[in-house]
């Protein structure tokens, strides 16, 4: 079952950008900022994951990448 909008956004966030500062990698070297996920274009990753289109989490990662830069 898919994940809802608001769950799939958290994850998003928690998983690629604030576990990795937590385990003291930099913001910009985190998937959210390099869009890779151990090689993996990391809109592959998430659209497999949350079982929606490429285009859906290209546009949640960007998502994301913006709710971070403010």
């Amino acid at each position: 079952m898919p994940h809802p909008v608001a769950d799939t956004h958290t994850s998003i966030l928690e998983d690629y950008f604030f576990h990795p500062i937590d385990r003291g990698i930099g913001a910009d070297e985190t998937p959210l900022f390099t869009l890779l996920d151990d090689g993996r274009p990391l809109h592959e990753v998430i659209a497999s994951r949350f079982q929606c289109t490429e285009s859906e989490a290209k546009a949640a990662v960007e998502y994301a990448r913006q709710e971070v830069w403010l």
